[in-house]
Formats: C-alpha cells, structure tokens, sequence
C-alpha cells in the first residue's frame, strides 16, 4: 500500500516528490506573492489591469517550470539542462536578424504571440553546462573541455556584444569566472579573471556611448530616477504609506522592473525591504545545507553559482534603486514583471531543488 509520501509510487510526481527539501519551495513561494502584490499596485498608473493578467500568465508557466524540473532526475534535468543551452545559443545567434529594438538594444525575438530574450533564459542552463565542463576537466585533466568553456563563452560574449547588453554580459562574465575559479583553485586565476573583469569595464566605458553615460551620470551627476527612488524609499520610513499610496509609481518609468524595489519600500516601509533583500542570501544558505551530496564537486558548485547569479542580480537591481550602483535595467529575481526573466528564475531555483535533494545514484561518471 502507498504511504502519504508516495515511496512506492514510479510516477515522476510521486516517486521523486518525497526527496525534495520542501523548505527550498517556501522562498520562491514568497517572492511570487510579493510580486503580485507589486504588479497589482501598478495598475491605474501607465499600467491597465491586462499588466496583472498577464504577469498572473507568466507566474503560473514558471510555476509549472519549477515543479517540473525540480521533480526530474538528476542526470536527466542536466541533459535537458544541455539541449536548452544549445536551443537558446542558437535562438541568440537568431536575435540580430530577427529581434527587434528597444532603447538602442536588440534583445528580444518577437513571436506571434509572446517575445523571449535569449540571453535571460540562457543563464541558467549555461551555468549547468559551463559547470559540468569544468567537473570533466577535474576528472580527466583533458584541457579540451576547458577550451570548449571558452570558445562557448567567447560564442556569447560576441552575441551578447551585438545586442548590445553590457549589464547581462558582465553576469555571464561574473558567473564564468567564479565556475572557473571554483574548479581551478590558483591564486594567479584570481587575480587574471579580476584584471579581465576591470579591463573588460574600461573597454565598455570607452567603447560604448549608453555605458559612458550611466557611468559618468552616477558619479559625477545626480540621476533623476535615482533621486525620485531615494526619496520615495525616505518617504516609506520603516512602514511604509500603505498598499496602493506610493507616489514613486506614477513619476518614473519602467516602475515595473527596473524600481519595483522602490516602489514596494515606498508602500510596505523599509523593514519589508530588508525583508526581501534577505530572501536571496537566505535562499543560497539553505540550498548549501539542504545539499545531500556534499562531496559531488558537479553538484555542491553549480549549486553555489546559481545562487550566487540569483544574489548579484537581486543585488543589482536593489543597489541601483538605492544609488550604490548605476542603473542596469536587470530584474528584481521573480519578482519584477516580465516572461523570460520569470521563466529563467524559474529554470534556476527549479535546478537548485533538484540538485539539492535525496536522490540515489546521483553521482557521476565523466561520459
């Protein structure tokens, strides 16, 4: 007879539902409410009640992702992992020729009825891939697969320069790098990947107008935005005015991505702020200790990158609403309006469940 936990059942809800650390649903489950409660307090601004229609939509896709992958097996969520990587570099290849521009960047690849950003959703899968690469390179010492890191890398950072997306790029840059330096434990690749990463942003600066001038506008000029954010969160206090009576909303554009950290500070106070800026770190603290694997290399480090991803670009979203950093565009993790980024946090946390929980013959043999 089946007990409540489905032990005995095959099927890939039962049979895999009770190895999950349930505790890792409970901040994804969080950060999805607190989004609804952000999207529903646009509507009346520039916004209609089609923006929470829709935000509703892409909540529940991502939902039905994270689920999803987070009940696979291991080793197959890694080949799936694999097969979205080479789907979404190729689709990046596509978004020159197909995609469309918004504010002097092409990104995205309009369908006939949705539009996807490539580079969002890629993140992820790539980190998975660029992780077992560097696991085989530890368990053959065949530098091939530490070339075949790089030439991938190299194919996206060229791709992602087209665009152009600068922000993304330094994520990706950011998130290869810690890869790498997990896997090569030397002192000198510290130091190398830190100079490239200072270089690469000298060379943004120079090269590309849109850098220049957030660069300069944040250090030598008071941003706008920035400012009306500042206030706004002064304006919260430690309570905030009230679902709804936020003033932020109806003065800055992009209110839904780029400002939503303002917006809900503005209304909920700074308490609930700290609150949510919490959720990352503590996400990343529980994956570490929920991890039954602890001596899987592949496991334990794609683990801490894609946590680390979710951390810096809560970080960047946040510090750019609080003027510790230039404004970037990025998305405030499942919680800032929008189909790839929810799709692509949903690929993340879902890959962090999985590979966080009891599952045997989970170990792995380079192949």
């Amino acid at each position: 007879m089946k007990d409540i936990l489905f032990r005995d059942d095959k099927s890939l809800l039962g049979g895999n539902w009770y190895k999950l650390s349930k505790k890792l649903f409970v901040i994804p489950c969080i950060l999805i409410f607190v989004s609804l409660i952000a999207i529903y307090s646009l509507i009346g601004t520039e916004y209609s009640l089609i923006l929470l229609v829709k935000h509703i939509l892409y909540l529940l896709i991502s939902i039905l992702t994270l689920i999803f992958i987070s009940l696979l097996p291991i080793n197959d969520l890694r080949k799936l992992l694999n097969l979205l990587s080479i789907l979404f570099i190729f689709l990046l290849f596509l978004v020159p020729l197909l995609g469309y521009e918004i504010k002097g960047a092409t990104r995205w690849i309009n369908f006939s009825y949705f539009s996807i950003q490539p580079s969002e959703i890629l993140k992820g899968p790539i980190i998975c891939i660029f992780s077992w690469f560097c696991y085989l390179y530890t368990k053959t010492h065949r530098i091939f697969y530490i070339f075949l890191n790089l030439l991938i890398f190299l194919i996206i950072i060229t791709l992602l320069l087209l665009q152009p997306d600068i922000g993304t790029l330094l994520i990706y840059l950011s998130c290869f790098s810690l890869i790498l330096i997990l896997y090569i434990r030397k002192i000198k690749l510290f130091f190398l990947l830190g100079f490239i990463g200072i270089s690469f942003i000298i060379i943004a600066y120079l090269s590309f107008e849109h850098v220049n001038l957030r660069i300069n506008n944040f250090l030598f000029t008071d941003n706008l935005q920035v400012t009306k954010s500042l206030s706004a969160i002064k304006e919260g206090g430690l309570f905030g005015v009230g679902l709804g009576e936020g003033q932020l909303k109806y003065s800055i554009p992009e209110s839904h991505n780029d400002f939503i950290f303002a917006i809900l500070v503005e209304e909920f106070g700074l308490l609930f702020g700290l609150f949510i800026a919490l959720l990352y770190p503590i996400f990343f603290i529980i994956s570490k200790k929920s991890s039954i694997n602890p001596s899987n290399l592949f496991i334990q480090n794609t683990i801490f990158c894609l946590c680390f991803v979710l951390c810096l670009q809560a970080f960047v979203n946040i510090g750019s609403s609080i003027d510790l950093i230039p404004p970037t565009g990025m998305t405030l993790p499942f919680i800032s309006y929008g189909g790839s980024s929810m799709l692509s946090y949903a690929l993340i946390f879902g890959t962090v469940i999985c590979f966080s929980k009891n599952e045997e013959n989970s170990t792995y043999n380079p192949s």
